[in-house]
């Protein structure tokens, strides 16, 4: 199943130098030939990131062969087309590597921090109130003589 996820591509890629702009030239064409195989060799072994990744070199050298006016516009959408359907099946039908195992958590006594005893300082004493100056029944009249 892996290897039919291509197939569209390799359509695709026949395609290339069919279009009446522009005609893709052998060594263009043999170098897209190159990364359908290296998209078919990783979906065939299970690589589902390096199938994506050369799916990805493939839809950037199509858009430097159509910039550069190597490769027809119709045929570059044609090519865009088919790497997006592939990319697309390569998600669907490539399982995603498993997560490496990882060893499991043992318990570590955590050190529970101890108390240490702080001095608190002791607030100095207050003066004594002044004599005859503290509030009295009388009321601010002062101290008759």
């Amino acid at each position: 199943m892996r290897t039919r996820v291509l197939i569209v591509v390799l359509a695709a890629v026949a395609l290339g130098g069919c279009g009446d702009e522009a005609s893709l030239s052998a060594s263009s064409a043999e170098e897209l030939k190159a990364q359908v195989a290296a998209v078919r060799q990783a979906a065939s072994d299970g690589d589902r990131a390096a199938a994506l990744e050369a799916l990805d070199g493939m839809a950037d050298q199509v858009r430097d062969l159509e910039a550069g006016g190597s490769l027809a516009k119709a045929d570059a959408a044609a090519l865009r087309r088919g790497i997006a359907r592939a990319k697309r099946r390569a998600r669907a039908e490539i399982a995603e590597p498993e997560p490496a195992a990882t060893a499991e958590p043992t318990a570590t006594a955590t050190p529970t921090p101890t108390p240490t005893a702080t001095a608190t300082p002791v607030p100095p004493p207050s003066k004594p109130p002044k004599p005859g100056k503290g509030k009295g029944k009388d009321k601010g009249k002062g101290k008759k003589h």
